[in-house]
């Protein structure tokens, strides 16, 4: 049974600032990397184990696990696991400083 897919508000305004960001030049692209997030997003909540387990420090991010968007690899899905969602955390580029802008939540 899938779970159920939960996005905390960091990771929307992270996604709102990716896609217009790259929407400016390149609408297309814009375009099929919001549709590669959507798959990415389903796989996840059909397969949640699929991420790697990573820890991050603070107590309430020991449990992360980290999954690339499919195409746009450096853009990385940072989830949690639970018995019936999928929290995502942040969306993130790989070139950010991750431990320091996760535990700034």
């Amino acid at each position: 049974m899938a779970r159920r897919l939960v996005q905390r508000r960091a990771a929307e305004a992270d996604l709102a600032e990716q896609l217009a960001y790259v929407a400016a030049e390149r609408p297309a692209v814009a375009h099929r990397y919001a549709i590669a997030l959507e798959h990415a997003y389903r796989r996840i909540c059909e397969m949640p184990e699929l991420g790697v387990l990573r820890v991050y420090g603070p107590r309430g991010l020991r449990a992360v696990r980290v999954w690339p968007v499919p195409g746009f690899r450096r853009f990385l899905i940072f989830y949690r696991v639970t018995a019936r969602t999928v929290e995502v955390i942040r969306v993130l580029h790989s070139a950010r400083d991750i431990p320091r802008t996760l535990r700034r939540r």
